[in-house]
């Protein structure tokens, strides 16, 4: 998942934000109702996140209603809940002058969630207060980004030091990690097969949430939407998750390369083993061999029209979720 956390600059409080893009055609949302505005700064906030990313993500668009300036801060992240992410989103306005500003609360519903907190302050964010349970992840532009992983239900607030006595909002939203649920057709993962799971299914459909390539072979069309019907009516679930890891690498300077080889081993450092069958001509390769819940230590090497073979690449590790 990718979440970006917007602040504009002072006198961008009337807008909104349009839209958000990137190169790999992620679809973005905005975190519930999460923008915050302050009117005495005229500034305001606002998250968005896209679910279940693409791998090569490079760049992300953030388009304003109108011409604006302001601060994005991103967050890549895993081990949430892969279909229905969200649970709580909660908001700040117009907040009075203050030295130590507090995010807005959230409540969360179940005891392990990310919390991503954010404040748009006039004055000079120097970092979060003494005391307080969140991790400060970026202070730039003097406003103020943190987040919070959770181990049990509760009300959770960031709270920051500011250099001066400031107006702020804030915009404060949660996302639930990801768990045992009731197997594949359980897509929002409550334990659950029903309707819910079934509006999920139909937003896929219609392209407003992104079609995961590990469910259902990456298809997700009415007969996805029947099979959550039939599952959510006591029929079972004909629902398959597949699993796959994408990587990707630089390609080589030296002149005279064929092509690449990806190795593949369990043990940080080796052992490896060749997992294509042919040179690979592109800097990237996906390997749909892997199991649920390991994990796996990938190395490349170059070869050239002799058929030499490089050292090892630099080593990345990928691990596998657990099935749902």
């Amino acid at each position: 998942m990718l979440v970006i956390g917007w602040a504009s600059n002072d006198g961008g409080g009337g807008i909104t934000i349009s839209g958000i893009g990137d190169n790999t055609g992620n679809i973005y949302n905005e975190a519930g109702s999460a923008r915050s505005t302050d009117s005495g700064g005229n500034t305001m906030a606002d998250i968005w996140y896209a679910q279940n990313i693409l791998p090569g993500t490079t760049t992300v668009t953030v388009t304003p209603s109108s011409a604006s300036t302001g601060t994005a801060v991103i967050w890549e992240l895993s081990g949430l809940e892969p279909y229905a992410p969200l649970d709580q989103t909660a908001v700040l306005d117009s907040q009075a002058g203050t030295t130590t500003p507090s995010g807005a609360s959230v409540t969360t519903t179940v005891p392990a969630e990310l919390i991503i907190s954010i404040a748009n302050a006039q004055g000079n964010l120097t970092g979060l207060a003494s005391g307080s349970s969140f991790t400060a992840d970026s202070t730039v532009n003097g406003d103020g980004w943190a987040h919070l992983v959770t181990a049990s239900s509760g009300t959770y607030t960031a709270q920051w030091s500011n250099a001066i006595s400031g107006t702020y909002c804030s915009s404060t939203v949660s996302f639930k990690a990801a768990s045992t649920g009731a197997g594949a057709c359980d897509l929002n993962q409550d334990g659950q097969v029903n309707v819910l799971d079934v509006q999920v299914a139909t937003n896929m459909d219609l392209g407003i949430l992104l079609c995961p390539v590990d469910l259902n072979g990456g298809v997700c069309n009415s007969a996805l939407v029947q099979a959550i019907v039939n599952a959510a009516l006591g029929e079972g679930c004909s629902v398959t998750v597949t699993h796959s890891v994408s990587v990707t690498w630089t390609a080589s300077n030296s002149s005279n390369i064929s092509g690449y080889n990806v190795y593949r081993g369990t043990t940080s450092g080796g052992p490896y083993t060749q997992i294509n069958t042919g040179l690979v001509t592109t800097t990237s390769y996906t390997d749909n061999t892997v199991v649920a819940g390991q994990v796996y230590y990938y190395v490349a090497t170059a070869v050239n029209g002799s058929g030499q073979q490089s050292g090892y690449s630099s080593q990345v590790q990928a691990t596998v979720p657990t099935d749902i």
